[in-house]
């Protein structure tokens, strides 16, 4: 007698595996990311805290099986594809760099199979740490992030005797919470607020290679009045980029937010990207991306494993008369008003949206998604560390920003995703460039207007 208990795909989870299912290149969600502690470690030791620390974590034992047309899961014992080890001493670290690559964008069954494969890994410079490509199916950047924390915390109580990290969070507590929302009231709200979202006036597409993308699509379909375009391929090819936000500026950036009562920087972000959108599209007042959202606000959420990324649209809609500082207010009101939907299925927010606009499945008023989650990844007791997110090799949408933490040098880094058929990397670094200097003039002068900044850019 089957004695498990089946669960549905949560909504983080089936845009997902759909996006899988009809990508041409299944290893679109994996998760590829290493972090490297610089000094040497006991090989053994680590291989041994890793399969420690996997038992823990009980997302390692989600197995998806098929059920007629859709997919369900339940949970079994914490277990992953493979742990092997990699040893670089006797190469170079483009060497390292390229072994990553290659194996980030092997694809991960999903079916009845464990979806994580881990390598234990000793640097060309003889350091010490893991390389790992896990499902986003089980994991999101956040539990990864949390798990690389416990796993080295269990290490250095096994090889110095340190404290034994606090016990992990079940997930398959949180997951039972997630399906049982759609039954309470505040799921009732967020559907009556993203009704009443796209009711509004028609949004329009921004992209980051300008007005060019959405008069092609305009012309394409003899429409000159079409304000969405096509931003969903199935034939795209990967671009992956790492730019770093450095610590001067971080520092003139979080100074600013702490005397202006900012919670966080998240808003200088959005600004940055949002004002680039603007610029590059002939000063477009209306811009609208995708605010990927963790839902990690109480302590069972931010210690456990599994996915719980959700994007949203967010739209603002800013006059050029508009300056810095009132910007920076308007975004934190929508990114409040988001969050109190947050939990609400992305999949169901583009039912609606379908529903209420001019939109249909392929077409879309976004093109770029931003990413705000600078974990700190600070190994207590290790001087240095050095993490990585690597390219999976396949991309999924336009444009995708995620904001990371700098490894303790108290700056931040920005990792670039994007369609290099159609975006250039010398459009990933022109962005780069205008983001930071939008954020940086505007905390020096929160009062300056943004037609000053594109003028001045």
């Amino acid at each position: 007698m089957d004695e498990r208990i089946y669960y549905p795909l949560t909504p983080s989870q089936l845009s997902i595996f759909l996006s899988r299912k009809y990508a041409i290149h299944k290893s679109v969600v994996n998760v590829p990311t290493s972090i490297i502690l610089k000094e040497a470690l006991d090989p053994d030791v680590l291989e041994e805290s890793l399969k420690e620390a996997i038992s823990r974590w009980d997302s390692f034992g989600i197995r998806i099986v098929k059920d007629k047309d859709q997919a369900k899961q339940y949970f079994d014992a914490p277990t992953v594809e493979s742990i092997d080890r990699l040893d670089f001493q006797r190469k170079s670290r483009q060497d390292m760099e390229r072994t990553f690559l290659k194996l980030a964008s092997k694809k991960l069954e999903i079916y009845d199979a464990p979806m994580a494969r881990f390598y234990v890994v000793t640097t060309p410079e003889g350091y010490g740490g893991i390389f790992s490509v896990i499902s986003h199916l089980i994991m999101d950047s956040w539990a990864i992030s949390m798990f690389y924390k416990d796993l080295f915390q269990i290490y250095y109580a096994h090889k110095d005797g340190k404290p034994y990290p606090r016990p992990v969070k079940p997930y398959e507590e949180v997951l039972k919470k997630e399906i049982a929302y759609r039954q309470t009231e505040q799921y009732q709200k967020a559907l009556e607020y993203w009704k009443n979202e796209f009711s509004r006036e028609e949004p329009i597409f921004t992209h980051v290679n300008g007005r060019e993308i959405l008069e092609k699509f305009r012309k394409k379909k003899g429409d000159d009045s079409i304000r969405y375009a096509g931003a969903f391929y199935l034939r795209s090819t990967a671009g992956h980029d790492l730019y770093w936000v450095y610590k001067d500026d971080i520092d003139v950036m979080t100074e600013f937010i702490k005397e202006y009562g900012f919670p966080s920087l998240q808003v200088l972000f959005h600004m940055g990207l949002r004002t680039y959108l603007a610029y590059i599209n002939d000063y477009e007042s209306d811009v609208s991306f995708y605010n990927i959202v963790a839902r990690r606000g109480t302590l069972e959420e931010k210690m456990t494993g599994g996915t719980r990324v959700h994007f949203m649209h967010f739209r603002t809609i800013m006059d050029p008369d508009t300056t810095f500082l009132e910007g920076l207010h308007m975004l934190l009101d929508k990114q409040n008003e988001l969050y109190r939907h947050a939990d609400f299925s992305p999949m169901e927010m583009f039912e609606v949206e379908h529903a209420l606009t001019k939109v249909s499945p392929g077409v879309s008023y976004r093109s770029a998604s931003l990413t705000f989650q600078p974990v700190p990844m600070k190994i207590e007791g290790v001087p240095e560390i050095e993490t990585r997110w690597y390219s999976n090799g396949a991309v999924s949408q336009p444009l995708y920003l995620t904001i990371m933490d700098g490894d303790g040098t108290g700056g931040l880094k920005i990792y670039y995703e994007y369609m290099s058929n159609t975006i250039s990397k010398e459009k990933i670094a022109d962005l780069h460039r205008y983001m930071t200097y939008v954020m940086v003039e505007g905390a020096k002068n929160p009062n300056i207007r943004l037609r000053d900044l594109y003028e001045g850019y």
